[in-house]
Formats: C-alpha cells, structure tokens, sequence
C-alpha cells in the first residue's frame, strides 16, 4: 500500500470507524471465550441484579447507601439471558462497548486529530478495559459521566433544534444516572458538565443549555426519589448524614495530593505546559472552545480520580481511567500536521503505546504461559495455594472458584432442607448465587450487602442479633474476612455461636484463600433431620 493510497483509506470516516473498533475488539470479547475467577465482591453485582430481576425495589425491598444505576444493566442481561455471571460478563462487555463509543464520540466532537483519537481508544483498552471484565459500579459510574459529556460536547453541533435540547436531556439524565450510581463520581460529574455548559452558554452568549441541564438533572432526581422517599431513601442513601460517615477530609485529599500519587500529576503538568507552549495568550485559550472544553475534561478527569482514591474505601484499577486523560490531554499538543500519515508512523505509534502499557496485556500472557513460574491462570485472581476449579452450578459456568468452596457449596445444597422454597436464609457471605440455585428468595426489609458501616450499620446487627435468638432463620452463613476488618459484623456470629447449630466450615471464594464461610443451621431443623458437624465429607444422619 502506498503512502497516498494508505492517506485515502485512512481519512474515511467509515474506514477509521472500522479500524478502531478492531484494536479494541479483542480486549472487548476476550473475557467472554475464558475461565474467569470469582472477583472479590463481585457477589453483588449479582446479588442486586436478582433482586431486581425477581421484582424487588430498592429502598422498598432493600436497603443500599447509593442508587441502583449500576444493576440497570446487569439486570437487563438477567432477564435476556438468564441470573447467571455469564449474563454479568456479557453486561460488562456492553458496559465496556458503550464507554468506548463514548469516549470516541466525546473526542471526535473535540475535533482532536483522528491518529491521536485512534492511540487515546487503545489506551483505553489497555489501561481500563483489559482490567474490567467483571462489572463493578465504581467502574460503571465512569461510563455513564463519559455517555453524559459526550451530549454535553455534542449539543452544540447539532443543526436540528430538537435534537440540540434532546442532548442537552439526555445529558442531565445520564448525569442523574451517574449520580445515581455514586455519589462522589456523581456530584464532581455534575459539577464539570454543569461548567463546560455554562462556560458555552457563556461563548454563545445564552444561559439556556445550562439550565436545561439543571432542570432535567433535578426532574429525573424528583422521578427517582420521590416514589421511594418515605421508604428510607433518606436513611440508607449516603450524603454524610448519621449513621453515615463522610468519606474525604482535606488531609487525605492533601496526603493523596503530595504523597502517593505520580502519574497524575505529570499528566496535569505536561496538559498545563501544551497549553503555554501551544497558545498565545489567556485570552484566545478562553475562546478556543473546543481546546478549552478538551483541556477542562482531561485535567477534571485526573483530579477526579484522585478523588475517588480517598472516597472509595478499596481504591482498584477502576480509577484507572485518568491514563486516558491525560494520554490525550498531552498528546493532542503534538504538532500533527507536520507528520507525514505513513503507514510506518501509525504502527510505531501503536508499538509505542503497546510497550508504555503493557502491564494489563501483560498479566494475562504471563499467566497463560507460567511466564512468572507462579500457579496457573487462575493466579489472575491473586495469590492463590491451588488451582481454581470449574463450578458444575448452572450461574457459575466458565467461572473459577476455590476447590474447598466448590465441595462446600454442594454439602449446603446436599442439605435435606435446602430446595424448600420457603427457607429463610440469612446470607452474609459472598455465595449470593444459592438463592437461585437452591430456589429460595432473598429476604426483604434487609441490607443489599452486609459491609458494616457501609452497606449496614449498628440497627441492622441488632435486628439480625434478635432474629437468631428467636430462630427466626433457617439457614445462615457467615463469612470471616480476617483481611478487612470487621466487614461482615462479628457480633452477628457470636449470638449465632451461642443459639445455632455450627454445621459446617470451608473455603470463601477469595483470593489470599484465608477466608472461610460458617454455615449454621436452626437447631430445630439439625435435630429433625439428623444433622451432625462436617469433618472432611458429608456426615448427613437422617431421620
């Protein structure tokens, strides 16, 4: 192919669009054709999507200290394709599809070089979706704000007026949605939409798309609350009010600031040092709106993921995607038009990009192929002592698990009790896929998830500590995560110690395998049936 031939084809929109979508094809369909391991937490992601796939509300049925936004998907692909972590991986590989065509739409709207779009949408797969093949709502939130700027970035263009106010809705709706989904990501996502359309407005010399912003934000934030108002929206839903706790103060903010984070701040420096270097004064910077808007997202996005780094209790790869910003935010500085669009330059550029971040690539490769000398590709979960095993459960296929929780699974389903659809089951455990397997319906008037201080508080352990002296449950399993301290409430087992009978011990599904899940059962039914402690198989003593 010759340089001009190749400066043809490239320079179609239609051909670009086809090629950027098969750089990221195989990051997007990978964790779809392998064995994956059982994610820390990723017990509720399922969990909320079967609440909802079942029919129970939020805040009605259950309680959670933010919106259901994130199981919007998840429970979409429950009902398309059944309550299985297949549907879940099938929901993040849209998550992660619709994040990109967001993204790219976002820069295109910029008028940012196509090239340097091309190596930012690597970049992206490098760096944030080879690390999130299970959904997670930390993750999710980010690909909402992206769907939010991109109707942001986008209004203004539209020639059909209709289509210009429809943006700016969409736009206050998925900001809602975003907020809906965290809070923290929410709010600062609000506050940069809510800035980049003032500061048009501003250019355009009208306050209109703001406004419209702003009404619709609140409208859809009225449709979504008030139904649920007077059901403890305002108890569980976390805004810092008792017994909730606020999360960032100034001093982690700073320590976070000056102390452990790098990366970010070079990104930031080298956006501030393209914009002295590349404009000629304040005054044509403030004007140049598509420069302005680009520079303004690309450095909120990289203080915003430093922020979530103290607003999150367990900071993952999730906040990952400040690499794209500030990928972009440097490179879009590069002189572009001075370089010949050679076939040569485009693949050393993706060479270039390959080689800087390879680290996610990298882990898989290295694990297929014992690279590192460590166990087998089921040490992408952690460090793991043994192999992870193939479930035979129908919601656990293609999905990895300790061989102890595998066998301690099946004793609780072996249980002569267990297919009772009546059963009431106290699962404070990550195992929240029995409910589907053993047929019985998660309780209502509880917690989503049982991270004390988190996802429940003091009021909840004493109803749960008062249903076991009563015998309410009939089966309850509790989960010892010595690493996290107190996650599931340890007064909780301690009255269950002393009323219930202790049945079994076995593996949880974590990846340091110090973790085990207590099963205890009602004595009334461990005498009916028989039961006696499991030590190594079975020991089932029927009637």
């Amino acid at each position: 192919m010759t340089n001009n031939t190749f400066r043809q084809f490239i320079e179609k929109p239609r051909n670009l669009l086809i090629a950027d979508v098969l750089l990221a094809l195989p990051f997007l369909v990978l964790p779809l054709l392998i064995s994956l391991p059982y994610r820390v937490n990723i017990f509720l992601s399922w969990e909320g999507a079967y609440r909802l796939y079942i029919g129970q509300s939020a805040f009605t049925d259950f309680g959670l200290p933010m919106g259901f936004g994130y199981w919007i998907i998840p429970t979409l692909f429950f009902k398309l394709f059944g309550p299985t972590f297949m549907s879940l991986l099938y929901a993040q590989f849209f998550i992660n599809l619709i994040g990109w065509a967001a993204l790219r739409g976002i820069l295109y709207n910029l008028k940012v070089k196509p090239l340097a779009i091309t190596l930012t949408l690597v970049v992206y797969s490098l760096t944030y979706v080879v690390y999130n093949f299970w959904p997670w709502y930390n993750h999710c939130v980010v690909i909402y704000e992206l769907i939010a700027l991109y109707f942001v970035t986008g209004y203004s263009l539209s020639s059909k007026k209709w289509w210009y106010y429809g943006q700016l809705v969409l736009a206050g709706f998925f900001s809602f949605l975003t907020f809906y989904t965290k809070q923290d990501v929410g709010g600062m996502g609000f506050m940069i939409c809510g800035f980049l359309l003032a500061y048009m407005g501003w250019l355009d010399k009208t306050i209109k798309p703001v406004l419209a912003y702003v009404a619709v934000f609140f409208v859809t934030a009225l449709i979504f609350i008030l139904p649920v108002a007077d059901n403890g929206f305002f108890y569980w839903f976390n805004y810092g009010q008792p017994p909730h706790n606020s999360r960032v103060t100034l001093g982690q903010l700073l320590d976070v600031m000056f102390e452990t984070r790098i990366l970010e701040k070079v990104y930031v420096l080298l956006i501030l040092i393209g914009v002295l270097f590349r404009v000629s004064s304040l005054k044509s910077f403030i004007n140049d709106r598509n420069l302005f808007v680009s520079v303004v997202i690309c450095c909120a996005m990289i203080l915003q993921s430093l922020v979530t780094r103290v607003s999150s209790p367990q900071p993952t790869d999730h906040m990952n995607y400040f690499h794209i910003f500030g990928f972009v935010g440097a490179i879009m500085f590069l002189p572009w038009e001075k370089w010949d669009l050679k076939p040569v330059n485009v693949l050393l550029s993706l060479i270039f990009v390959a080689v800087v971040f390879s680290a996610g690539y990298w882990k898989y490769i290295s694990n297929v192929f014992h690279v590192k000398g460590g166990p087998t590709a089921a040490a992408v979960a952690g460090q793991v002592t043994k192999p992870w095993v193939k479930s035979n459960l129908r919601t656990m296929k293609h999905v990895l698990v300790p061989e102890g929780t595998n066998e301690g699974v099946k004793r609780i389903m072996e249980l002569p009790f267990a297919k009772d659809p009546n059963l009431k089951v106290l699962n404070l455990s990550e195992l929240t896929f029995l409910a589907y397997e053993m047929g019985y319906t998660p309780m209502t008037d509880q917690p989503l998830w049982y991270h004390l201080n988190i996802g429940m508080f003091q009021k909840e352990v004493d109803v749960f500590k008062q249903r076991i002296k009563e015998g309410y449950y009939d089966l309850v399993l509790f989960e010892d995560v010595p690493d996290l301290d107190n996650f599931y409430p340890y007064e909780v087992r301690d009255e269950l110690k002393k009323d219930y009978f202790f049945y079994d011990n076995f593996i949880a599904p974590r990846k340091l395998e110090n973790s085990t899940i207590d099963v205890y059962v009602k004595p009334e039914l461990a005498t009916r049936y028989g039961l006696t402690p499991v030590s190594g198989p079975t020991t089932l003593v029927r009637e």
